[in-house]
């Protein structure tokens, strides 16, 4: 259960990982606009781009479902990782004193 519940853990953790990444990209650039520019047409076109994949629409298609997606990721990531963390006590192999202390016998 413990592996099963590990490789959970990784492919939630990687594909929530890519859509917080995202997410967090386009919010500080919605944030900061003068980092793609305010005030030609071409860069307000980036902007709008850059609104509605941070919204959850990429012109009239919605991809709402993706945001929704990461979100499920986060919390199945929370869940497994607060049960590997409880679990894994019992799990974990003891440290070898030799090399916690950095000798080399």
């Amino acid at each position: 259960m413990y592996r099963i519940t590990r490789l959970i853990h990784r492919i939630a953790g990687i594909i929530g990982a890519i859509l917080m990444l995202i997410m967090a990209i386009t919010g500080l650039l919605l944030n900061h606009r003068s980092f793609i520019g305010y005030s030609s047409e071409m860069e307000m076109k980036l902007q709008k781009f850059i609104f509605g994949l941070h919204s959850g629409t990429i012109g009239k298609m919605s991809i709402v479902w993706l945001t929704d997606v990461g979100a499920i990721c986060m919390i199945v990531l929370s869940m497994t990782g607060i049960w590997m963390w409880f679990k894994g006590d019992r799990k974990m192999k003891p440290v070898d004193t030799r090399l916690k202390r950095g000798n080399d016998e």
